[in-house]
């Protein structure tokens, strides 16, 4: 067991500051993915930031003619939102292509654009994995590579992020919006969003296609 503490945040702004503030924490919200990550001891955070009960749950039309989509949105209802089948229907096929249904009932937006990048020895704690121990080698290298990215790539690190939402997205010139920790909010382009890793995979995140 590896301790850990829980609390639930009632405002955005507590969110962001609790985890700016503290160098091991993490949001959960559908947790479908660092909740296995936990139990197989991969992720070790000392504290979870429960953002569930922010009011980002909403798909909403815009003047403009485009949608903004909350991050707690939920991928099965995103994929079967009627506006975004008929706009967007990328998106919705993209969505509906990954996981289980099961899944996507669970799994939000933004927990799925936030993946860690991975590749099955990042899940194995036995492997070598500089995205999981900056420095301990990649085991990819030399091991198993099918499915893993031919672009992109460096001698530290072959994984590729592991969502297809994210591709839908970037066609879509969709554009990310953030808060910061005091105040203050960015508007990433998704295309920029998820940057290469370079000589740091366990900062980057690599979004290039895979064999």
């Amino acid at each position: 067991m590896n301790p850990f503490s829980y609390t639930r945040a009632s405002r955005p702004e507590e969110a962001v500051t609790a985890v700016a503030g503290h160098p091991r924490a993490k949001f959960l919200a559908g947790g479908t993915t660092l909740v296995d990550l936990l139990r197989l001891g991969v992720e070790t955070p000392e504290l979870l930031v429960d953002v569930n009960p922010l009011p980002l749950a909403r798909i909403e039309p815009l003047p403009d003619g485009g949608v903004r989509i909350g991050a707690l949105v939920r991928n099965s209802d995103l994929a079967n939102d009627p506006a975004i089948r008929r706009r967007y229907p990328v998106l919705s096929q993209a969505l509906l292509a990954g996981a289980s249904p099961q899944i996507r009932n669970m799994a939000t937006v933004g927990g799925n654009l936030l993946q860690r990048t991975r590749c099955p020895y990042f899940r194995d704690a036995a492997s070598a994995c500089n995205q999981r121990l900056p420095g301990a080698g990649c085991a990819a290298l030399s091991g198993y590579t099918r499915s893993h990215a031919v672009l992109g790539t460096s001698e530290h690190c072959i994984a590729t992020h592991p969502g297809d939402m994210a591709v839908a997205l970037s066609a879509l010139d969709a554009v990310v919006h953030t808060r910061r920790a005091g105040g203050g909010e960015r508007a990433v382009p998704l295309a920029d969003f998820h940057v290469a890793y370079g000589e740091d995979p366990a900062r980057g995140a690599c979004s290039s296609r895979a064999s």
